[in-house]
């Protein structure tokens, strides 16, 4: 099984975490990853970098925690994979958002201020996908669980940020819908940190859209998996 990291901050563009890109590689690798997404927080989330920079410019500052893991990853045959964490201007509810390159971004600032439908949208005919993270989270600044059936592809079911009966409530949403289902440790320190999440697969992914075609076909295996068929235990 081929294990990847779905939903990892860096402290180059989140503001909350204290990893550097770098450090992710060996980490993962000596807990039997092959790959793994950066999924910083973009710019009406929690990011780090200046929003009063020009568009291309806070690109560049943005996406460089993801060069840097690349980079890193390349020398250990590790792959990581370009993706962001999106929260709009009202709410508290937040997408991975897979397919979209650092380019593609540089060259469409419209996509900034948009809402979710045209968001969604705009990012579907680019050949993006769009999960929606954690999305039962309870916490103090979250003032209401916000579900968006209409505009996502898939959902985030396990988040290691997230309690029990959150994971259980995400894992009886997808299935209710019968949406593909993902996992993620949503990772911001490395410190003391054993257990982690993602999903596996049969087969080693090449690319960024050979790992969303997986994730549409249902093909993703959530880990950790006792932890989980716990979970599916409960609600079956």
């Amino acid at each position: 099984m081929f294990y990847y990291e779905l939903h990892a901050h860096t402290n180059v563009a989140s503001l909350c975490s204290l990893v550097n890109p770098e450090d992710y590689v060996k980490f993962y690798i000596d807990r039997g990853f092959s790959g793994m997404v950066v999924t910083d927080h973009f710019y009406h989330g929690n990011t780090s970098v200046n929003r009063r920079l020009p568009w291309d410019m806070f690109i560049d500052e943005y996406c460089e925690g993801y060069y840097r893991a690349k980079r890193e990853g390349d020398k250990h045959g590790f792959s990581v994979f370009f993706g962001f964490e999106q929260k709009f201007i009202d709410g508290n509810d937040e997408y991975l958002v897979l397919g979209i390159s650092p380019e593609w971004l540089k060259n469409h600032p419209e996509i900034r201020d948009m809402d979710r439908i045209p968001f969604y949208d705009t990012i579907h005919k680019a050949g993006g996908f769009v999960i929606q993270a954690h999305p039962f989270r309870e916490r103090y600044y979250i003032s209401d669980i916000r579900l968006s059936l209409d505009y996502v592809d898939a959902i985030e079911v396990y988040n290691q940020g997230d309690t029990e009966i959150q994971t259980r409530r995400a894992y009886e949403y997808a299935k209710n819908l019968g949406l593909p289902m993902t996992a993620g440790t949503d990772i911001h320190s490395i410190h003391d940190r054993e257990i982690v999440g993602g999903v596996g697969f049969e087969n080693k992914i090449n690319d960024v859209a050979e790992l969303i075609e997986e994730i549409k076909n249902g093909r993703a295996h959530i880990a950790p998996s006792e932890y989980f068929e716990k979970i599916k235990n409960m609600v079956e």
